[in-house]
């Protein structure tokens, strides 16, 4: 890799660790928000679904705001999105929570397509799947870097002292890309329209292209159960295992070092050992077990296997997302690969919109955290099989 590639693949790390902090800091506060603000830490859910309402309007948008704009100019607009979002929720009052919500979720749907764009130009094919892998090792780190971090602040402060702190790191990095902007964002398209138009474009893409749909509703489905994972961990360590808010944001800390492993890790395997198709199938049968480990939590799991579920289960949940941005990448002209990246995202928050709000209406129902992961985990076995059966189909 030459020094262009490694300073912008850097770059949409920390653009990718950014945004992660923005989404899930509410979620991690979860026990403190709740307490302070009368409500029942499950609700937490509708704030992720909220948010990845926002994401979904705006990922699908994103080809034409990176032609206009560039790659480290859109995720500059994600940072500020984020900041927003986290500064209005300050208030404590439940509609700048939702809106709130809302704004953090644009600025985490436009970050990705914008980094899978960039990368696309700077990144050698046979190098995509193990470099786009790591670029979306952001994700698990900022959870690990929220977890072990923000809760001990909110614990010795408060946890407007935790959105504060993201909040400077957001404008912090807003500053810093500045600097290397005119590098790479260049051949702008700055009379391209930004409309309606381009979401219906990108999700037909999406939908009709058959390298892509079966990425699209795999990517569905495995996002509903990492973000109801991701969203009520800390909740149930602390309702259902009994540890202390600090306790569980440790622990919840090992599922993302799970994830930071995992995400390098299978997408060396999707370039030298086992293709993208076949390998999220397997991810599909993980997550089914995962569900079923994980609906089993209770106060009398020893610490050390708790600790080593946590980081299996971010290897499987978190692991896979590279594989497939970095498969889209492999199967479309790199002209297209944020729109493309932008129409298979769409269905990815879709999923982790559906998955939280179901997650919180099945608890709801059934009183039960178990119930919920066994349903969701059940559901990933159906895109497994369809995945295997289109590769085979292939050879």
């Amino acid at each position: 890799m030459g020094k262009t590639a490694i300073l912008s693949l850097t770059a949409m790390i920390a653009g990718q660790i950014a945004v992660a902090m923005a989404i899930m800091t509410v979620p991690v506060l979860a026990p403190q928000i709740s307490e302070d603000m009368n409500i029942e830490p499950s609700k937490i859910g509708l704030y992720s679904a909220v948010a990845f309402a926002g994401a979904i309007t705006f990922t699908s948008l994103a080809g034409s705001v990176i032609a206009r704009y560039g790659a480290i100019r859109t995720t500059q607009i994600a940072l500020c999105l984020g900041a927003f979002g986290l500064c209005i929720s300050l208030f404590m009052w439940i509609p700048a929570f939702i809106f709130g919500a809302f704004a953090v979720g644009m600025g985490y749907g436009v970050a990705t397509p914008a980094a899978s764009h960039l990368l696309a130009r700077t990144i050698a094919p046979e190098q995509r799947g193990f470099i786009f892998s790591i670029k979306q090792s952001g994700v698990p780190i900022g959870g690990f870097l929220l977890g072990v971090t923000i809760p001990v602040i909110a614990f010795h402060n408060s946890w407007q002292y935790g959105l504060l702190t993201i909040i400077f790191l957001l404008f912090l990095l807003i500053l810093m890309l500045q600097l290397i902007r005119t590098l790479f964002d260049t051949g702008l398209e700055k009379n391209k329209k930004i409309s309606p138009a381009e979401t219906v474009a990108a999700v037909k893409l999406a939908v009709k292209d058959s390298r892509l749909w079966p990425l699209a509703l795999s990517s569905f489905i495995y996002a509903m159960m990492q973000l109801s994972i991701f969203t009520f961990y800390v909740v149930v360590l602390v309702e259902q295992v009994n540890l202390d808010p600090v306790t569980a944001g440790t622990v919840f800390s090992i599922m993302h070092v799970g994830g930071i492993v995992g995400r390098p890790l299978l997408g060396w395997i999707s370039d030298k050992i086992l293709p993208a198709v076949p390998l999220l199938s397997l991810v599909g049968f993980a997550i089914f077990l995962c569900g079923l480990a994980l609906a089993t939590l209770s106060a009398d799991w020893p610490y050390l296997l708790l600790c080593a579920l946590s980081f299996v289960a971010g290897v499987v949940a978190a692991g896979w997302n590279g594989v497939y941005i970095s498969e889209i990448a492999r199967v479309m002209p790199s002209a297209d690969v944020g729109r493309a990246t932008g129409g298979v995202s769409a269905f990815t928050f879709l999923g982790v919109v559906i998955g939280p709000a179901a997650f919180t209406t099945i608890v709801g129902f059934s009183g039960s955290y178990s119930i919920a992961f066994l349903v969701v985990g059940t559901v990933a076995i159906g895109p497994a099989v369809i995945l295997l059966l289109q590769y085979f189909n292939q050879k």
